[in-house]
């Protein structure tokens, strides 16, 4: 009888073992140069194809997530194919509010219905189109609050089941999160996208408010996705989140962010070498170009002359990824007739996916750091970074509580986070984007 029962309770934490899910960054690179290259198949010169997402990718190293921006290509109905995503992939469908708000795409009485009918033909799991209240919005959340609305009800009312769609909370402060959320609680979707918190205390608030609220443990709710979260320290926080949703819901809810910084790093030259848990930070190298680039090609050497840069040797990459295998420095710079004055047609894409690797290989050591004894994690980051750590733990343990325990901890998130949770400047994205 004991053994029957030990055996029985054996293969129960198995089974949560192997159903547990891992918080999952999802790269944007739907923009800008890569677009080409992953639209053409272009392959590195070894032959390897640069769409890390696909079947052709060396499967260690595959990854099959993509984010794609309907803002960008909504007039593109068959956008996904065009990419490469086969039925093997992932892909997450950006609604465009963003552009909306930003001014980028226009708002008319035709937008809402053709950005419904793209994300539905190319994303297996999208946000709703929501308008922030920030930007060309700014100072009108009820206006931006009221369209959102009316646009989410029109989705749900015209929504087929090929594509789960998610409930979007915005806001730019605690009240406005509040507001928004009981507006917009009931609608009948499979989970939410968290938008808009550039400090890290206002998307700590919006935690403790649906846990409190029980929000996580409605049996439709099986996505949480952090719109434009990137940083290191966000990492951890969305990784312990993971962890602890793993054992609220028993592994219901997939939590999920993502960002196009991997493929903004390469635009001013940076490639990522490697992350930093105690300073939270990348290790950043910069590869000069234009003329900057053709000054540095020799390096002084005391008064006996110039040392000339051996472009045989290979771009050092700390994980040696698909992307730099034979990346020379030779591949870095375009001939021209005046030298090396660009990057070559290889040199930015092999960043872009090198990049993209060095931030999936990163979240994966910090899940199974998280995954450990909490006091092995404190060893590994900073005191102020475990202790909203700690915060997370105390709401999961007591989600009645939730908010008391963000009342006590209120301080802390904002010595830590300042202007904490990643966002990218609206500016800085139509420039980089070119709108």
């Amino acid at each position: 009888m004991f053994g029957t029962k030990k055996h029985i309770v054996e293969t129960y934490y198995k089974k949560i073992e192997m159903n547990r899910k891992e918080f999952l960054y999802i790269p944007s690179l739907s923009a800008g140069s890569m677009v080409s290259a992953f639209k053409k198949n272009t392959k590195f010169s070894d032959g390897t194809t640069m769409r890390f997402y696909s079947k052709e990718y060396p499967e260690k190293w595959r990854h099959p997530y993509f984010l794609v921006t309907a803002g960008h290509h909504y007039k593109k109905m068959d956008f996904r194919n065009q990419l490469g995503l086969d039925d093997g992939a992932f892909v997450f469908g950006d609604s465009g509010g963003f552009q909306i708000a930003t001014g980028a795409l226009k708002w008319d009485g035709t937008i809402r219905e053709k950005i419904f009918h793209w994300l539905e033909a190319n994303s297996d799991v999208a946000a709703n189109l929501d308008i922030p209240p920030r930007v060309t919005f700014e100072n009108r959340f009820q206006d931006s609050m009221d369209i959102s609305f009316d646009n989410f009800k029109w989705f749900e009312k015209n929504q087929s089941g090929k594509t789960k769609f998610l409930n979007v909370i915005q806001g730019t402060f605690s009240e406005e999160y509040k507001e928004w959320y009981h507006k917009f609680k009931d609608f009948d979707f499979k989970g939410w996208c968290i938008g808009g918190p550039k400090k890290l205390v206002d998307f700590m608030y919006v935690i403790a408010l649906m846990l409190q609220e029980r929000e996580f443990e409605k049996e439709h709710v099986e996505y949480v996705h952090l719109l434009g979260i990137s940083k290191i320290s966000d990492f951890f926080i969305l990784a312990t989140l993971q962890e602890l949703m793993n054992k609220l819901t028993n592994n219901r809810i997939q939590l999920m962010s993502d960002s196009s910084s991997p493929g903004q790093y390469p635009v001013y030259g940076t490639y990522l070498h490697s992350g930093n848990y105690k300073t939270q930070t990348f290790t950043e190298l910069y590869f000069p170009k234009n003329a900057e680039y053709r000054r540095k090609t020799h390096v002084k050497q005391g008064k006996d002359g110039t040392i000339s840069i051996d472009k045989t040797k290979h771009v050092p990459c700390s994980i040696d990824c698909p992307a730099c295998k034979d990346f020379t420095y030779e591949y870095l710079g375009g001939q021209t007739a005046g030298g090396l004055d660009r990057y070559s047609q290889e040199g930015m894409p092999r960043m872009v996916v090198h990049n993209t690797h060095l931030y999936c290989e990163i979240v994966k050591d910090i899940n199974k750091l998280t995954n450990n004894h909490v006091e092995l994690l404190e060893t590994a980051i900073p005191a102020e970074l475990f202790n909203v750590i700690l915060s997370l733990h105390e709401m999961f343990a007591d989600p009645d509580n939730a908010m008391n325990v963000y009342s006590t901890y209120k301080k802390t998130y904002k010595k830590f986070g300042g202007d904490s949770i990643s966002t990218t400047d609206a500016k800085q994205f139509n420039k980089f984007f070119k709108f």
